[in-house]
C-alpha cells in the first residue's frame, strides 16, 4: 500500500491520492497492493466506471485474483449490474473466500428478489464472523422484512449488543410488536439515542399499530 497515498486520501485529497497511485501504477503495473488499493478509492470517489476498467485490466495480469475479483464484485453491485456482481460472489463463495463473500452475496441476490436465499448467505456470513456488525444488522433486516419476526428480533439484539444505534431499538420494538410482546422500553431506548431518527419512523409505528389492531379486531368477530 502507498502510504502518502493514504495519507492524501484521509486528508481529503482524494484526487491527489488517486493521481499518485495512477503515476505509481505506470511505472510498474504490477503492484497488487496499490491497484486494491486505487480501486477502493475510486469507488468511494464515485468513479465506477474507472474502478471496474482497473479491475478487470488488473484480472488480465493477476488471473484469478481473489481479492481482485471481490472489489469488481463489489463496483458491479454498486453500479446495479446484479448478474455480474452474483457470479463474481457465486465463484469466491465456491473458493470460501471470506464472510465478506456471503454478506455481497446476500446483498445481491435480495437486489435480485431472491430473499430467502439472500437470508441463507446472510446467515452463513454471520455464523462466519458472529461478531461483524454489518452481517448481524443484514440478517436481522432480511429476516424482518420476510416476517421472521422472533428471529430478526434476535439478531438485532446481537447487532444491538456490538453497537447500540436508534435503528436498532426501533426495529426490535417493531418485532416484539408483531410477537404482541412488550416493546416500550426499546422505542425509550430508541427515542433517547436519535430522536430525529424516532420522529422520522413514528408513522411506521402508527401504521402498525393500526393494522395489528385491526387484525385484532377480525379475529375478535370470527
Amino acid at each position: 500500500m502507498n502510504k502518502q497515498a493514504e495519507k492524501l486520501f484521509n486528508q481529503g485529497d482524494k484526487e491527489a491520492a488517486v493521481k499518485l497511485l495512477v503515476a505509481d501504477l505506470n511505472q510498474n503495473p504490477k503492484q497488487l497492493p496499490e491497484i486494491l488499493q486505487l480501486s477502493t478509492y475510486l469507488v468511494q470517489a464515485g468513479d465506477l466506471e474507472q474502478a471496474e476498467e482497473l479491475l478487470a485490466r488488473s484480472l488480465e495480469i493477476f488471473k484469478d485474483n481473489q481479492d481482485l475479483l471481490y472489489n469488481l464484485g463489489n463496483v458491479y453491485y454498486l453500479a446495479d449490474k446484479y448478474d455480474k456482481a452474483n457470479n463474481i460472489f457465486q465463484k469466491l463463495v465456491n473458493n470460501d473466500y471470506a464472510f465478506e463473500a456471503y454478506f455481497m452475496m446476500a446483498k445481491t441476490l435480495d437486489q435480485q428478489g431472491k430473499r430467502q436465499l439472500a437470508i441463507m448467505y446472510a446467515l452463513t456470513a454471520v455464523e462466519k464472523s458472529p461478531k461483524d456488525l454489518q452481517s448481524n444488522e443484514l440478517l436481522a433486516d432480511l429476516l424482518l422484512a420476510n416476517g421472521n419476526f422472533q428471529e430478526a428480533l434476535s439478531f438485532y439484539q446481537t447487532a444491538n449488543k456490538i453497537q447500540p444505534t436508534a435503528k436498532f431499538y426501533f426495529n426490535m420494538a417493531l418485532c416484539a410488536m408483531n410477537l404482541k410482546k412488550d416493546y416500550q422500553n426499546y422505542l425509550k431506548q430508541a427515542k433517547k439515542l436519535d430522536e430525529k431518527y424516532y420522529l422520522k419512523n413514528e408513522k411506521k409505528l402508527a401504521d402498525l399499530q393500526e393494522f395489528i389492531k385491526k387484525q385484532g379486531d377480525s379475529d375478535d368477530r370470527q
